[in-house]
């Protein structure tokens, strides 16, 4: 973790999220802000379904700070993203990437999508 780097929210693509797919180092989650409903349809694999209101209570579970956490919203620049962004600063996420045209880019390129998932992701 660069210290220079704490505490800004940096912003990525799909491709490079793709590429993190099969480099789990340093670990990650992603999380998806969609509407769950959305989330369910199809979603990047792994990730989490989980809005500003249940990232309010803390990191998810199995999460520390120094998990790099990667937020997906609908479209570009999608503004359910900074909410969660702060979230999980707050919390002390020390590096928090916005996939900075959410699933419209993701999707258009052909990545692949999980359907279903459990439940949204609680504090621990």
């Amino acid at each position: 973790m660069d210290p220079h780097f704490d505490g800004v929210i940096f912003k990525t693509h799909a491709a490079e999220v793709r590429r993190r797919l099969s480099r789990p180092f340093p670990p990650f989650r992603i999380v998806d802000v969609r509407p769950r409903a959305a989330f369910e349809q199809g979603h990047i694999p792994g990730a989490a379904s989980a809005d500003a209101a249940d990232l309010a209570a803390g990191l998810p579970p199995g999460a520390t700070e120094h998990t790099e956490f990667i937020v997906v919203g609908a479209q570009p620049e999608d503004p359910a993203m900074r909410p969660a962004s702060l979230a999980l600063r707050r919390h002390g996420a020390r590096r928090v990437v916005e996939l900075t045209t959410g699933m419209t880019d993701w999707q258009r390129a052909g990545y692949p999508l999980e359907a279903g998932g459990g439940a949204a992701p609680k504090a621990a």
